[in-house]
């Protein structure tokens, strides 16, 4: 595969991360994202990367970006803990993730998006794929494609190169609805999440809070670890979610912002609660879907996927980004072998793919069954 291209389209934690495994096993790579990226885009805050995450990005970055990467990260050491609407504590003993620690999102993206010398392209949206004889071509909304040899899917639920590939996979509403802010760090507010994480269970309403609270303040890091790198200062915050089963009335909602419908949603609860969600400087609401059906495998000749375009996680796996990243060093591993010489590219793809396809739709089912801690009633 020595001097051949490989194109990847989204430029999601999974997408980066492959790039810069490719760059430093010196494939020929280039990313195209949607976004034009003129700022931050909304897609949640805090996640919580598992030491299978952290492999992955400490096997692709360069070691400076790793380091940033880990100096920004916090501690999700402590118990889970949940309480009633009233902050009566029924438990000490929630289950949460090993050995996990929290990374803020757009933090993570950011020192992705960086060292990759420009190989980067924002504004293109991918609408179609053509396959030739020894090439593939990604086709944009702008008028304009780019021809590799191998093109990876990496653009989430909505992905263009799946619908390519697979067709007939669709979607299926959970009938799960959630609502996400985010509130600045306070003595009394991280009296609320002292552990790896809180669950809140009101009447028909559970309310789940995590602590973000930064290793180092990340523009502050960024500036000592990363010269150049250009990173806003970020506040350590409590990300909150509210999910809302099928049966409420409220499920069928969609809001820009989120905090007055909460604020209805939870009235009468913990006067701390309640301010938590009145403090937020941003919230969103929206439904959850997953894949109708498990992706299928597809001959495995220059298209591939990785991440949400081909296994669609719940939030409640809290499994999607690390299962996007052990994509992306696997992924990388097989075509750094290509170029090398030491095998073919459609052996390559096909071992990938096998290996992809079974994590990724453990990872989709363990997130439906993680689903009944929160909201039981669901299937």
């Amino acid at each position: 595969m020595n001097g051949q291209r490989v194109l990847i389209a989204g430029a999601g934690l999974g997408g980066l991360t492959l790039a810069h495994g490719l760059l430093r096993a010196g494939v020929d790579v280039h990313v195209y994202e949607a976004d034009d990226g003129s700022g931050e885009r909304f897609q949640g805050y805090r996640i919580g990367l598992s030491p299978l995450g952290w492999e992955g990005l400490r096997a692709c970055l360069p070691e400076r970006l790793y380091e940033l990467a880990e100096a920004t990260s916090g501690s999700l050491d402590g118990p889970g803990l949940l309480f009633d609407e009233h902050l009566t504590l029924l438990s000490r003993d929630l289950p949460g993730p090993d050995e996990a620690r929290a990374v803020d999102r757009q933090v993570l993206r950011r020192i992705l998006l960086s060292g990759l010398g420009g190989r980067v392209t924002h504004g293109k949206r991918l609408t179609g794929v053509e396959e030739a004889e020894g090439t593939v071509t990604a086709r944009f909304a702008d008028g304009t494609q780019a021809v590799g040899d191998v093109l990876v899917g990496a653009e989430g639920s909505n992905s263009v190169v799946r619908r390519h590939v697979a067709p007939e996979v669709g979607y299926v509403d959970t009938d799960l609805s959630g609502a996400m802010g985010r509130t600045t760090i306070t003595e009394r507010f991280l009296e609320l999440v002292p552990g790896r994480g809180t669950m809140v269970k009101g009447p028909g309403i559970t309310l789940m809070l995590g602590r973000m609270q930064f290793g180092r303040e990340p523009s502050e890091a960024a500036a000592e670890l990363v010269p150049g790198l250009d990173m806003p200062y970020r506040d350590s915050y409590v990300r909150w979610v509210l999910i809302v089963p099928p049966e409420h009335p409220a499920s069928r909602q969609t809001l820009p912002d989120a905090r007055e419908f909460v604020l209805e949603l939870i009235d009468g609860w913990h006067p701390d609660l309640r301010d938590l969600v009145a403090a937020a400087d941003m919230s969103a609401v929206g439904r959850a879907q997953v894949y109708d059906r498990p992706v299928p495998p597809w001959p495995a000749d220059r298209i591939t996927l990785l991440g949400d375009a081909a296994h669609l996680t719940l939030a409640s796996g809290g499994n999607g980004a690390n299962t996007a990243i052990q994509d992306a060093l696997r992924l990388g591993d097989r075509l750094a072998e290509v170029h090398r010489g030491e095998r073919d590219l459609r052996s390559a793809l096909a071992e990938y793919q096998e290996d992809m396809l079974a994590r990724g739709n453990a990872a989709v089912e363990y997130s439906k069954e993680a689903l009944k801690r929160f909201v039981p009633s669901t299937s």
